[in-house]
């Protein structure tokens, strides 16, 4: 059951050690602390007065996670010896959640594994979270790390985890290190881009049926991470009939097409920049232009505008971005 409610959560949202030398060449006496114990005591005060990760979480005004933490039984675990990285959702992305996304937290089982999902069971500051890193959370799961490049003058690069950027990287407890960042995550329960697809029939059927024609079936179910831009059903019913017709026979424009529909890179919305070219897997490595704007994202390409419906969904081999339109201009 509770699997059931993550697959439907899912598409609802989409300081240093001070250490003092010794001066003067005088010999040590049984007074006269060495070096190495002087930096073991430094390290052992500095770590009692850190906070531990519950605590942190209280100080930095994290009251929702806190709270659910606390409602799931794991506050004793942030409490305990660790160490732990913590991806913590801010109050405001808690507050965004649709109404029975909320109420299916109120599910024990549930507000568990969405829980342990923000939670490693390792150390993970910022500088160890490189490009496309899978990491595997306390419950099994997966998560990805991107770092894209700021496009705007003077800003650091972004760093994102299942696409959701880092408001506030490494708050150091002592017993270990949290993120605050801006989305509620929700376990992977998609696999690879084929198997969403195949997760939903009634949405995706001509679009698997297309993508078995050009081939693609392997490169979307691979370890490979790519961006999958996928048209629904509806997507593909814009094309007069006839046109679908002559696609689910022809091999070779139905690859053209569909290479045309898979970034080279993995990059998650937060990634994206206004007018900005994207790679694809189309033989003469054609790219897409990017469009970001109020109303939301597109890409242009073959002469065609097509709007993402659902950006952001996470797949273990990247992520799949749901688009309305295919772009193919016959």
């Amino acid at each position: 059951v509770a699997c059931c409610i993550l697959v439907q959560l899912c598409f609802a949202t989409g300081a240093s050690n001070i250490v003092n030398r010794h001066s003067g060449n005088f010999p040590r006496n049984k007074e006269t602390p060495s070096y190495n114990n002087v930096l073991k005591t430094s390290q052992q005060v500095q770590w009692k007065e850190l906070p531990d990760l519950m605590t942190l979480t209280s100080e930095l005004g994290l009251k929702a996670f806190y709270l659910f933490v606390q409602q799931a039984g794991l506050a004793t675990m942030l409490r305990g010896k660790g160490p732990w990285t913590v991806f913590a959702p801010t109050n405001s992305a808690f507050d965004r959640l649709p109404q029975d996304v909320k109420a299916a937290l109120a599910d024990p089982e549930v507000l568990n594994r969405v829980l342990l999902y923000h939670m490693v069971p390792k150390e993970l500051k910022a500088g160890s979270l490189q490009n496309n890193k899978v990491i595997t959370t306390a419950n099994n799961d997966t998560v990805m790390a991107n770092v894209y490049e700021d496009q705007e003058a003077g800003q650091d690069k972004v760093l994102t985890i299942n696409g959701s950027p880092v408001y506030k990287e490494n708050q150091m407890a002592r017993n270990g290190v949290l993120h605050i960042i801006d989305k509620v995550l929700f376990p992977l329960t998609t696999g690879t881009a084929l198997q969403y697809l195949r997760q939903d029939n009634a949405t995706y059927s001509q679009t698997l049926k297309l993508l078995e024609v050009a081939g693609l079936n392997n490169t979307l179910n691979d370890t490979t991470g790519h961006t999958f831009l996928l048209p629904t059903n509806a997507a593909l019913e814009k094309l007069d009939p006839a046109q679908l017709r002559h696609l689910m026979n022809d091999s070779r424009t139905a690859s053209q097409i569909m290479k045309r529909h898979i970034l080279q890179d993995v990059i998650f919305q937060a990634g994206f920049y206004d007018n900005e070219k994207v790679k694809t897997l189309e033989d003469n490595n054609e790219e897409l232009t990017v469009l970001v704007g109020p109303g939301g994202m597109e890409l242009y390409g073959n002469g065609t505008f097509s709007r993402v419906l659902a950006a952001d969904v996470p797949v273990t081999n990247g992520v799949v971005h749901v688009v309305d339109t295919l772009m193919y201009k016959p």
